[in-house]
């Protein structure tokens, strides 16, 4: 499902993504009632939401759409010169945000990410996230690792960097599926279901050395 608050640019996404054979998809209306309204009807798998300089309704419809239509992706697209607090999207269920105007092989990478459940940030927004969990990890103090091996924060390292798994396989000179099961083990060990809520939540532990 595609929202956004310029319809010329929601209609386009929906041409590009509807050329994709493997994607049927839908527009909604921008309107935060209607576009949860949209979501309960339909149940998509992946919302691609335009947001506004002014976001602060946008973000709470968000918060509503993850409650209501439980397992749905949201990936936001948005202006990265804007001021955006990131932990405030990914706590009301974001997993993936895009550049305003980003190129179209992008924009489809980012949803199929999304559709087999991966998280996609941009390797601004991702320095952004960090900074903020930081801060705030720096004042709540760090936690333990627990049961996180010394592999494991390797990879959740590089995943912070905003490798994918192919990049970290290339990095760390090990199989690809290797990486996906240190990947599956942290999100066990960590309670959370994708890359970005891992991410988060180790940085909050201080485990990410960030600081």
């Amino acid at each position: 499902m595609v929202a956004d608050y310029q319809p010329l640019v929601a209609r386009g996404l929906v041409a590009t993504l509807a050329a994709d054979p493997g994607i049927d998809v839908f527009e909604s209306s921008a309107d935060p009632v209607a576009l949860v309204a949209d979501a309960l009807e339909w149940a998509p798998e992946l919302v691609l939401l335009g947001v506004p300089r002014n976001s602060a309704s946008v973000m709470r419809a968000a918060g509503e759409l993850s409650q209501q239509v439980p397992g749905v992706c949201l990936i936001v697209i948005t202006d990265t010169d804007r001021e955006l607090d990131v932990v405030t999207m990914v706590k009301v269920g974001v997993t993936g945000v895009l550049a305003r105007g980003a190129p179209i092989a992008d924009v489809l990478m980012t949803v199929k990410q999304g559709l087999l459940g991966r998280s996609t940030l941009s390797g601004d927004v991702a320095n952004r996230l960090l900074t903020q969990v930081a801060a705030a990890s720096r004042l709540s103090g760090p936690m333990p690792a627990g049961a996180l091996t010394a592999r494991e924060l390797e990879v959740l390292r590089l995943v912070a960097d905003g490798m994918h798994n192919r990049d970290v396989a290339n990095q760390l000179h090990i199989s690809e599926n290797t990486v996906k099961n240190h990947m599956r083990s942290v999100h066990e060990k960590l309670g959370v279901r994708t890359r970005t809520e891992a991410v988060v939540t180790a940085a909050r532990r201080g485990l990410l050395g960030l600081g």
